[in-house]
């Protein structure tokens, strides 16, 4: 990837300021803070989990220049196996998340908002935003793939 370009995860590469693990920490710590929903777990440095069910998983996720979620299976399951796996929900499921089942390989149904996340005076907006997605995952989830027969 040629220096200054950026990845689909906003990681920089060569000479853009990157977040630091504390300020990573920080962000998560804020985030997980003003919530009132469900437990989150750790997912990685960049990612937060909310397990939903046993092969379920809503993962949040921080990048240098946006905040985000997509649907993922437990540690370990490929992205085709949780791709499959939800593709008898289609096309009710990807309607309702608007996004779609395939669309960035390795997460299904990826939302993102781009964001300075860089500057911790954008985190609030970074907050909002993920709790209102996340919360709309969580309901879109239970109602087509939890409690739905497919």
């Amino acid at each position: 990837m040629p220096e200054r370009q950026l990845d689909e995860w906003d990681f920089s590469r060569g000479s853009l300021r990157s977040l630091s693990s504390p300020e990573i920490r920080q962000f998560w710590n804020g985030y997980i803070a003003r919530r009132d929903a469900g437990l989150i777990v750790h997912g990685s440095l960049y990612s937060r989990w909310r397990i939903l069910a046993d092969d379920l998983v809503l993962s949040l996720y921080v990048a240098n220049r946006s905040v985000g979620l997509f649907v993922r299976g437990q540690r370990g399951e490929s992205f085709a196996t949780t791709a499959n796996r939800l593709s008898a929900h289609e096309p009710a499921l990807g309607r309702a998340l608007g996004a779609g089942l395939r669309d960035f390989p390795g997460c299904c149904y990826l939302g993102r908002l781009p964001l300075a996340v860089t500057d911790p005076a954008s985190w609030p907006k970074g907050y909002d935003w993920l709790e209102r997605e996340e919360q709309r995952y969580v309901g879109v989830l239970g109602d087509l793939v939890l409690r739905s027969p497919a």
